[in-house]
């Protein structure tokens, strides 16, 4: 069996990043910061940005653009959260903590007191464009205090601005991010900005890790960071990814009649980091028959031995935690992913995927710009 990934979260993980930032601004730091980040934030710039280029994990720079700029200034390599995938990530880079504490465990989660399976940026019925509840049934139970409020606690004369589709100064392209950073960065004052881009994820899920799109975005990228970089002054830009993308095989749970009618509600979480939730007179059987077929693609275990192996993180559990991962777990370590059929009875098409345990999923890295 392959070896299972395991994030060092206190030493080589994206967890450092949020960390570091809390510190350099007298917020309380719930875990390990980056050394190599705190050198460069001890010269105490005007503007700390982070920018998050979702999906683009270590192989996709080194595939389509291995002498660029980013990768010039790349620092090092990190550990993403598990699971390596944007929800998760996203909210350690909000909060400072891991996923373990904070409880955002995948693209959807199942509830059972509404017996559904929740979108959690959305809030959709996973698999259909219809609202779970009337409620935020996911803020209500995993809301947090980001990193914004965390450091205007301690020191409200710290801007702090995001920019990206969910934040006050919006935006849906790269080129669009660098302008409100080029022009934020000129205001007076110390700020903090954290900026999101949801490619080249997007694109790589489409078309593939080395598909020429994919290629284009990040060259394209490269040319335009350099391009503001050369107009910031008193600025440390870090940049980062939630993860990395692997090419993937996509198999769907109701081709798999002896498996699917395991289970009282559909897969969660992740197609390559999966929850189930086992009807009780199947929960002896179910191992074997989801070993039959998958043994050599996903490293099963109960959510009991997933908590204690320390994968989700370190720290004091969410109280929501055991509910949210089910009876079993599946994670990913070949090159396979598994959801259902959406209500249009239409699978994703996604030719590559995240959030299993492979070095491009889960390992990204860490550019650090001083201007």
């Amino acid at each position: 069996m392959n070896k299972l990934y395991h994030p060092d979260y206190q030493k080589n993980c994206i967890l450092g990043i949020p960390n570091s930032i809390l510190k350099h601004y007298g917020a309380v730091a719930h875990h390990n910061t980056l050394p190599v980040l705190d050198e460069r934030l001890k010269k105490e710039y005007k503007n700390v940005v982070l920018l998050v280029l979702d999906g683009m994990g270590i192989s996709a720079l080194n595939a389509h653009s291995p002498d660029g700029f980013l990768m010039k200034h790349c620092a090092a390599q990190l550990g993403s959260v598990y699971p390596c995938t944007t929800t998760s990530a996203l909210t350690t880079y909000e909060t400072g903590l891991t996923p373990l504490e904070h409880g955002w465990l995948g693209w959807a989660m199942y509830f059972p007191e509404i017996n559904k399976s929740v979108e959690l940026f959305t809030g959709k019925q996973s698999g259909t464009n219809v609202a779970a509840t009337e409620n935020n049934i996911v803020w209500d139970n995993i809301g947090f205090a980001n990193l914004f409020e965390q450091i205007k606690k301690v020191d409200s004369s710290i801007g702090c601005c995001r920019v990206s589709p969910f934040g006050e100064y919006w935006t849906d392209t790269n080129e669009a991010i660098c302008a409100h950073l080029e022009t934020l960065c000129k205001n007076d004052g110390r700020r903090y900005i954290y900026a999101y881009h949801f490619q080249p994820d997007n694109d790589m899920h489409r078309n593939g890790c080395n598909s020429e799109r994919v290629k284009a975005d990040i060259v394209l990228f490269d040319k335009q960071i350099e391009q503001l970089c050369a107009n910031l002054h008193d600025t440390l830009l870090i940049i980062t990814a939630d993860h990395g993308l692997t090419d993937v095989e996509e198999c769907l749970i109701e081709d798999y009649p002896e498996i699917n009618e395991c289970l009282y509600a559909v897969p969660t979480r992740e197609p390559r980091s999966l929850s189930f939730f086992v009807k009780p007179e199947f929960k002896e059987a179910f191992p074997a028959r989801w070993n039959r077929h998958f043994a050599d693609d996903f490293r099963l275990m109960t959510s009991e031995e997933a908590i204690n192996s320390g994968i989700f993180g370190i720290g004091t559990p969410h109280k929501r935690l055991k509910d949210f991962l089910g009876d079993y777990v599946a994670l990913a370590i070949g090159k396979k992913m598994l959801w259902f059929r959406d209500e249009q009875g239409q699978a994703s098409g996604h030719l590559a995927a995240h959030a299993g345990l492979l070095p491009d999923e889960v390992t990204v890295p860490l550019i650090l710009i001083e201007r």
